[in-house]
C-alpha cells in the first residue's frame, strides 16, 4: 500500500470517530468484553502487585473502559491511555472515579500520524501494553507490524504485549453493512486506488444513517498473525477466541517479552 492510499484511510477512521464519537461511546460503556477476563490470567498475581503498580500502556484506550476493568479486578494501576479522540478521552475523564483518575493519565495523541507509527508514544517501560479493537482499523500490513514493534520495544522484561482483533469476515450481520469503496466522494478528496487496497480491507456502516463517514476495517489474516512473534522476538503465551453472540467475534493473542 502506497503512503497516500495510508493517510486516505487515516483520515476516513479520524471523520468516523469525529461523526460517531458519542454513539461509539455509549455502545461501549458498560461491559467488559469477556476475553480481557482470561488475559488476567497471563499478568502477575494480584498478592504479588500489592506492593508496586501494574504499568499500562492503552493504545486507542477511547473512553478507557479497559482501565475499569484492570482496576475493578483489584490491580493497583500506574495507567496510561492514548487516543485520537478528543470527545471519547473526556468522557473517560468524566465518568471516572477520583480514585480511578488518580492512577490514570489519558493522552491525546493519534499514534499513527509519524514516519514511525508509534514511534510518539511513551516510552515505558510497561508491564503491559494493549491494543484492544485497534489493529483493524490500522491499513497497510507494514504499518501494522511498525506499530507492534514500537509498542513491543516498550514492554518491561517479563511485560505482556495483549492484542485483540476483530473478526468480522464472512459475517450475515457485518455483510449487511458493508459500504462499496466508490461511495467515498463526500468524504474524501480524492477516490481510493482500488488496486492500492489489501486483501481483508472492507468499508462498514456504523448505525443507521448512511450519509455519515463509514468505517475503515481491516481483518487481520491468519498468516499475518503467525509471523508476528518471530517479527517481534516475543515468545507467544496464548492465542484464543472470545466476545460477541457466538464468543469468537475477538481473536486475543498474548505475547511476552522474554
Amino acid at each position: 500500500m502506497d503512503a497516500f492510499t495510508r493517510s486516505q484511510l487515516l483520515a476516513l477512521s479520524d471523520a468516523f470517530y469525529v461523526a460517531h464519537a458519542e454513539a461509539f461511546d455509549a455502545s461501549r460503556r458498560h461491559h467488559a468484553w469477556p476475553g480481557w477476563h482470561r488475559l488476567l490470567n497471563s499478568l502477575p498475581p494480584l498478592d504479588r502487585r500489592q506492593a508496586s503498580e501494574l504499568r499500562v500502556l492503552d493504545i486507542g484506550c477511547g473512553n478507557a473502559r479497559f482501565a475499569r476493568f484492570l482496576y475493578d479486578a483489584g490491580f493497583r494501576l500506574d495507567y496510561t491511555g492514548t487516543d485520537a479522540n478528543e470527545a471519547l478521552l473526556v468522557s473517560a475523564r468524566t465518568r471516572g472515579s477520583e480514585a480511578l483518575n488518580d492512577c490514570c493519565q489519558l493522552v491525546q495523541q493519534n499514534f499513527l500520524l509519524s514516519e514511525r507509527p508509534g514511534s510518539a508514544l511513551p516510552s515505558g517501560p510497561f508491564d503491559l501494553i494493549a491494543l484492544m479493537g485497534v489493529l483493524h482499523h490500522v491499513p497497510d500490513q507494514g504499518w501494522r507490524l511498525a506499530l507492534l514493534r514500537a509498542a513491543s520495544e516498550r514492554l518491561a522484561p517479563g511485560g505482556v504485549l495483549a492484542l485483540a482483533a476483530w473478526q468480522f469476515a464472512d459475517r450475515e450481520r457485518f455483510a449487511r453493512r458493508t459500504v462499496e469503496w466508490s461511495s467515498l466522494g463526500d468524504v474524501l478528496d480524492e477516490p481510493i486506488d482500488m488496486d492500492q487496497l489489501e486483501p481483508g480491507d472492507r468499508l462498514l456502516r456504523f448505525g443507521d444513517d448512511p450519509t455519515r463517514p463509514p468505517r475503515y476495517c481491516h481483518q487481520i489474516s491468519d498468516a499475518e498473525f503467525a509471523d508476528w512473534p518471530a517479527e517481534l522476538d516475543l515468545e507467544p503465551m496464548a492465542d484464543y477466541r472470545a466476545d460477541g453472540a457466538e464468543g469468537d467475534l475477538n481473536r486475543y493473542w498474548l505475547l511476552k517479552r522474554r
